[in-house]
């Protein structure tokens, strides 16, 4: 296939401007409020949420309630900030091992909690570790992938979460959702097994979309794993052709990136959101934030925005402590006019 690249971006000049506003105080409640209006579109993302059920690597019965727990705290806790928010999106790791008894629990998490109707997932390298397991389901590093394929994985996926594929968009409230994922190609392989493999195909999707985006509106694009040196633990390059989706990316200011794999706490990082030609951001973990120094942090982390007609606000949000963590803005020069 030829290289992606020759559509002409529809701007030269980035109309968005990034920037970090003061860190909320822990008590604060800086939604909905009345001197920046209401915004027009609410939505929340989380990332890692890691729930396993089944058995333990050893074989044995096991089922992480933690992870259960924390997922449920975390749903009760933006249903509470906002419970008419327009949507919700799990970018990756829904499971530890991406073997069906995990799925079940996402399942059983998702049908007793509150949660938008537009709820999105984006597939992580951890729902491609069935590889690691023998048909037993006891950990098997000497035989893997142990006969599992990407496809299977994929396919298990899709069944569960009902995603129309492992790339795809959706536009909600006039507003545009982007979701990019790992493909299949064969046998997993043991070096590239936990990066993201986009193909050039979905790479050329992805340009084709943002090219008919509206220039002057946040396009919001997912994809579990970050692009390398940009937002906080992203020190290592996880994704296949990330140079080209950098490329891509870098014709349209307008795009707001989001990416978890890393764990990496909101808490006190300088790198939550990066700016580049367009604007990243870090999700952290629901089911277990790290320090720098690969620590727990022992929280539960997620980011819940608020998108107005000439900026989008990101609120960085401790579900364990309900309390804002920190607040970012993302500034539109050119606003658009609001709809009703």
């Amino acid at each position: 296939m030829k290289r992606v690249s020759k559509l002409l971006c529809l701007c030269t000049i980035p109309l968005f401007i990034s920037n970090m506003t003061g860190e909320a105080s822990a008590d604060a409640h800086p939604v909905n409020r009345a001197i920046n209006g209401r915004p027009e579109l609410s939505f929340s993302v989380v990332s890692d949420v890691h729930l396993r059920a089944g058995k333990n690597d050893r074989g044995h019965p096991y089922h992480d309630y933690v992870a259960e727990t924390k997922l449920v705290a975390a749903l009760q806790d933006l249903h509470r900030i906002n419970a008419n928010a327009d949507a919700f999106v799990i970018d990756g790791d829904l499971t530890v091992t991406g073997m069906q008894t995990d799925y079940d629990s996402l399942k059983n998490v998702l049908q007793k909690s509150p949660h938008p109707k537009n709820t999105l997932f984006a597939i992580g390298n951890h729902e491609f570790h069935s590889a690691f397991r023998n048909k037993r389901g006891l950990f098997s590093m000497k035989t893997f992938p142990n006969g599992v394929t990407k496809k299977q994985c994929i396919d298990l996926f899709l069944k569960n979460t009902g995603m129309p594929g492992v790339y795809y968009d959706k536009w909600i409230k006039g507003y545009h959702f982007i979701v990019l994922g790992s493909e299949p190609s064969g046998t997993i392989n043991i070096h590239t097994y936990d990066r993201a493999a986009l193909s050039l195909r979905q790479l050329q999707w992805l340009d084709e979309r943002l090219r008919f985006s509206p220039s002057n509106k946040p396009v919001f694009v997912f994809l579990h794993q970050p692009i390398a040196h940009t937002v906080a633990g992203s020190s290592q390059n996880y994704i296949v052709h990330s140079d080209k989706l950098r490329q891509v990316l870098n014709k349209y200011p307008q795009v707001i990136f989001f990416s978890g794999h890393s764990h990496w706490t909101l808490k006190n990082q300088p790198r939550t959101m990066y700016r580049d030609k367009f604007t990243m951001f870090n999700v952290s973990s629901v089911r277990n934030p790290i320090t720098p120094h690969v620590k727990l942090a022992g929280d539960s982390e997620g980011l819940y925005v608020q998108v107005y007609s000439h900026k989008v606000v990101v609120m960085a949000r401790d579900f364990t402590h309900k309390s804002w963590i920190g607040q970012y803005t993302v500034t539109n020069s050119t606003p658009h006019p609001a709809q009703h």
